[in-house]
């Protein structure tokens, strides 16, 4: 049995199982005073546990504790849920939980680990990737009103990177040649059947700008790493891809300013990973960071501050700054453990 059959072979534990718990109010508000925390992994890799903590560094505090490994929050859109990661049943599934870390179910219960949880604007579906009986990667939706995971498509050899538009009308993703390599990337209406090449080649990590009408990725076809963007207008009119940074080494890990105007992310320009930021036009190259260790991971929070981790010290620490690299202070208020994966 693959792993897609097996998915949908599940209805024993997950009809019974999680439609108690959808009616034990999962979709209610969650008991956090209210939304806009920022969610991390807290802890060495295996030993996971997921935290939370304001942007201003109150209110700190774990909320999902397991001696298993959970890692990967990923919020809902109303900030009312998470999505995660865990091997607490003997595999790496997905999980969803209100937001204060109760209510949890298990959506998944495929045998093979689960991977890019991603939530669609609406809160309805979660696209992720899992693997099939021959260990290729593909992209699964999950449904929240049917509680049965979907392939998003078949024919292909494998996908990864799913990225749902802010609109919800697209899931972007990453197609995969035989040998593994990205054969470029693709956007699908998942309500739809049409498939459509946005880019052909070595290309990865797609992320949408807020205002749907972009899409940043990382492009090895010129021999390094480096950030492009495309414009979406609409399934018909798909624009030219513009290189926005060149440099003879690694740009990568874009993420989008809240308007829509920059890109920041991460480089080895000046030698190790920094944070640059720069205008969607390829102008006004910025470094918001500038020290002598690793920037390992950055996001574009909505209220236009960038969250980031830093190896600062013997282990990746979470930071928040300005737009303009300015007041940079540590986060969170925890302290004694690795802190990675933020999602705000």
């Amino acid at each position: 049995m693959n792993s897609y059959q097996t998915q949908l072979a599940t209805t024993t534990f997950g009809l019974l199982t999680l439609v108690v718990i959808v009616v034990l109010g999962l979709a209610a508000c969650s008991a956090l005073d209210e939304t806009g925390f920022i969610a991390y992994s807290a802890g060495p890799e295996g030993e996971r546990d997921i935290a939370v903590v304001r942007p201003n560094g109150n209110q700190g505090q774990m909320i999902i504790t397991d001696p298993s490994d959970d890692f990967s929050p990923r919020w809902s859109a109303d900030g009312n849920r998470l999505a995660f990661l865990s091997d607490r049943d003997g595999n790496v599934e997905l999980y969803i939980a209100s937001a204060d870390g109760t209510n949890l179910m298990r959506s998944t219960n495929t045998g093979v680990p689960e991977s890019d949880p991603t939530w669609s604007p609406d809160g309805r579906r979660i696209a992720y990737v899992s693997l099939d009986s021959a260990g290729s990667p593909h992209i699964f939706i999950f449904q929240m009103a049917t509680l049965i995971p979907q392939r998003l498509t078949f024919g292909s050899i494998g996908e990864t990177d799913p990225a749902w538009s802010p609109s919800g009308r697209w899931l972007a993703y990453v197609g995969l040649k035989s040998n593994g390599e990205p054969e470029g990337i693709f956007i699908r209406n998942p309500d739809g059947v049409n498939r459509i090449t946005v880019t052909s080649g070595l290309d990865r990590s797609p992320t949408w700008s807020p205002d749907s009408k972009w899409l940043a990725y990382v492009s090895e076809q010129g021999g390094n790493k480096d950030v492009y963007i495309i414009n979406i207008e609409s399934e018909a009119r798909i624009g030219t891809p513009i290189k926005l940074t060149e440099y003879d080494g690694l740009d990568f890990a874009p993420t989008w300013s809240p308007d829509s105007k920059r890109v920041a992310f991460l480089s080895n320009r000046a030698g190790n990973l920094d944070i640059f930021t720069i205008d969607a036009d390829g102008q006004n190259l910025q470094a918001l960071t500038t020290n002598e260790v690793d920037e390992l991971e950055v996001i574009w929070g909505p209220d236009g501050r960038l969250v980031f981790v830093s190896q600062l010290s013997d282990k990746p620490d979470l930071f928040i700054m300005k737009e303009s690299g300015a007041d940079q202070r540590a986060l969170p208020p925890l302290s004694g453990l690795v802190y990675t994966q933020p999602d705000w």
